[in-house]
């Protein structure tokens, strides 16, 4: 298996240093876990940036019942029947993501963490012009903040931020372009994970950077699949619990595909036995605990060895000789 990743990491939810700091809103609903049960919060309203001609068709809430998961098909109207990308608004304790997507149509699951039904509301970014775009999200979830006082329920939309760009993402990379993607909103205590694809002549996507507006507080994990060598599948998390921020992904785009290697396509984790001395935790420095998790499997049947990967309790594998 082959990841690259450049000036960036995952997030694991560590939530006890803030608990311990802040005390917990009595008159809140909430599980144990400390999720806010009575909470829907505002989408980031990132369906219709960047997309051309655009339409944000909001459709009805999909509740989800306690402790399961619903997904549900979405459609851009006739007036504009092409799906550039989505967003919505949630009840903190339900996440939402792709489970499949097309030209115009997305199936999307909300999964709900406690045993308190949720709901969840999605926005399409629908056009006239047929897809052109480079950013497709993948999923939004939201942190519990029953012990941090109440979540932003509403996103700040500025006018766009001055254009940033920066060469260095392509040092040492042969036959490099760098391909700015469109600003976003992210909110508050928010994630997202999101696709981001090289264009054009340079389809390779080779390494990134990123930047934000205001005070440093999101951090950024990504992975390059050897199925989609074109794009850098991206988690970023906003830390900061009281304030939205913008940002911006700055892609290496290279004419040369250096990711291919032996190993299978993702997977979902196969549960075999862990091979002992392969499981390692990388983390970065700072107060918050952010960490990316690895390790190898072999399952006794056909004697068959995983490479896994555990980001943001999001775990894959990937089927390797040896």
């Amino acid at each position: 298996m082959r990841i690259l990743m450049q000036r960036a990491f995952v997030a694991r939810f560590g939530f006890a240093f803030a608990i311990a700091a802040i005390a917990a809103d009595a008159g809140a609903a909430g599980d144990a876990r400390g999720y806010r049960t009575d909470l829907f919060v505002a989408s980031n309203k990132n369906e219709c940036s960047g997309v051309p001609s655009c339409f944000s068709a909001t459709m009805a809430r999909v509740v989800v019942p306690a402790s399961k998961k619903k997904a549900e098909r979405f459609a851009c109207p006739d007036s504009h029947p092409n799906l550039w990308t989505w967003d919505s608004a949630q009840h903190e304790h339900v996440a939402v993501q792709v489970v499949a997507i097309d030209r115009r149509t997305v199936t999307l699951e909300g999964v709900n963490a406690t045993s308190t039904a949720g709901e969840f509301m999605v926005s399409l970014g629908c056009s006239t012009q047929p897809y052109a775009g480079s950013v497709v999200q993948q999923s939004r979830q939201l942190a519990p903040t029953l012990f941090m006082g109440q979540h932003r329920s509403e996103v700040r939309h500025s006018s766009p931020p001055p254009p940033r760009t920066d060469s260095t993402v392509c040092d040492g990379i042969k036959e490099c372009q760098v391909q700015n993607q469109p600003w976003q909103d992210l909110g508050g205590w928010d994630t997202i994970a999101q696709g981001y694809t090289c264009k054009g002549e340079y389809p390779y996507a080779r390494a990134y950077t990123y930047w934000q507006t205001g005070r440093p507080s999101i951090s950024a994990m990504g992975i390059i699949r050897d199925v989609t060598p074109q794009t850098y599948d991206i988690m970023l998390t906003n830390w900061n619990l009281f304030a939205d921020d913008q940002f911006g992904i700055i892609l290496a785009c290279s004419k040369i595909n250096q990711n291919g290697d032996s190993c299978g396509g993702p997977q979902r984790d196969p549960g075999c036995p862990v091979i002992s001395g392969t499981d390692h935790n990388y983390c970065s420095r700072g107060p918050v605990p952010v960490c990316i998790q690895e390790w190898e499997e072999r399952c006794s049947a056909n004697k068959q060895r995983y490479t896994c990967t555990d980001e943001l309790l999001i775990t894959w594998c990937q089927a390797c000789p040896g």
